[in-house]
């Protein structure tokens, strides 16, 4: 039940009253003075420069500890992230990991998804209930992030306001410069992160686990900064990449890539793409299954025979690359007096990886043929 505090009172007016200006402003503004290129780039700078905060700085770096950045980037990314006007860093971490804890919980779940589309999406924000901040102790070490806890509010105003202003001052359109690049922007801002927790639990699919509500979106990655798939990021949350294939749109992985390039960031962490190929056959496997009829014995048989010489590919694969690992560890520690046994070690190392990529794309080439002749036998 809605609970009537001072403080949703505050987020409600906050979140109705901005969008219900921009749905009157903004038409009106484009009827009147049409819209102008410089309004045009200060919306879509401002709206980058606070979501990639958002996506890279709260959710990615604070929240999950998906890697470690230099001070200057966590700097960055509480000034621009408080521009969010949706929370402290601290207090968006720890609604967020309350979230995947307690993930489709309809009582400890921050914004389950269970209780509505539109209370995952914004009526969870207007209820701001008191929620204990008892898991971001490690967060509340920095601190960077205890002052920005403190002063978020006027830092926000200060970073969201101040360029605009001096934009529009400077081009004399102050009037337009504030209704696109302050009003709508922080509509913008506001629902595209809260589609995450709306939309992303809605549509889409579930190419990894279905063991909870969230799904795979391309179409809300544009908008978002590389945060639409949802359903992997649920499955292995501390991975700093939300899309792991390459041509997944994910802005914020390459960002936080190019800055370990130049020792920015540092310490990613990725999930091992064995694990995720497992996770993805998996799926197929369970929903194969559950769509064949139960006299369709030879389909089942034929994809338990494939997924399983998969399942021994990926395992010997990931067994191998592990070996490797540690006796590149040991070379290294040695130091370059080993070369030749270096040279050895690497040479032998591609000789077996060639094998277990032929391997492994084998199975992989098994797996696909049993899932159509499963498919066939399912339909005959």
């Amino acid at each position: 039940m809605f609970k009537l505090t001072p403080r949703s009172w505050l987020n409600t007016l906050f979140l109705v009253g901005t969008l219900g200006l921009a749905l009157v402003l903004v038409p009106w503004k484009l009827a009147t003075q049409g819209l102008r290129l410089g309004e045009v780039v200060v919306f879509l700078v401002m709206y980058s420069l606070i979501g990639l905060a958002i996506t890279v700085g709260y959710h990615r770096l604070f929240s999950h500890r998906a890697f470690r950045a230099a001070w200057p980037v966590r700097f960055l990314a509480l000034l621009f992230g408080a521009a969010a006007f949706e929370n402290s860093a601290l207090a968006w971490s720890s609604d967020h990991r309350h979230h995947h804890r307690f993930v489709d919980d309809p009582e400890r779940d921050p914004y389950p998804v269970r209780r509505g589309f539109w209370y995952a999406h914004w009526i969870w924000v207007m209820e701001a209930t008191d929620r204990p901040m008892d898991s971001v102790g490690d967060l509340e070490q920095d601190p960077l992030i205890r002052w920005q806890h403190r002063h978020h509010f006027w830092i926000g105003a200060s970073v969201a306001a101040l360029p605009v202003l001096a934009v529009g001052l400077l081009t004399h359109n102050l009037l337009g410069q504030l209704i696109l690049g302050l009003l709508l922007r922080i509509v913008a801002t506001h629902h595209s992160t809260f589609l995450i927790n709306s939309a992303a639990h809605w549509f889409g699919s579930q190419p990894y686990t279905d063991s909870n509500s969230a799904r795979d979106n391309a179409l809300l990655a544009p908008f978002t900064f590389g945060e639409g798939y949802h359903n992997y990021h649920h499955m292995w949350q501390w991975d700093y990449r939300n899309g792991p294939r390459w041509y997944q749109w994910d802005p914020a992985k390459w960002l936080i890539a190019a800055g370990a390039w130049v020792g920015l960031t540092r310490g990613l962490r990725r999930v091992p793409d064995t694990e995720i190929q497992r996770a993805r056959v998996g799926m197929e496997a369970r929903r194969l299954a559950a769509a064949l009829a139960t006299d369709a014995l030879q389909a089942k048989t034929i994809l338990e025979a494939a997924r399983v010489r998969v399942d021994g590919a990926l395992s010997a694969f990931q067994i191998r690359l592990e070996a490797w690992q540690v006796k590149k560890a040991q070379w290294r520690a040695q130091g370059p007096t080993h070369a030749e046994s270096w040279s050895a070690l690497r040479g032998d190392w591609k000789t077996q990886r060639v094998q277990l990529r032929r391997d492994l794309q084998a199975a992989w080439a098994d797996w696909h043929r049993a899932r159509q002749l499963a498919k066939r036998l399912a339909v005959a």
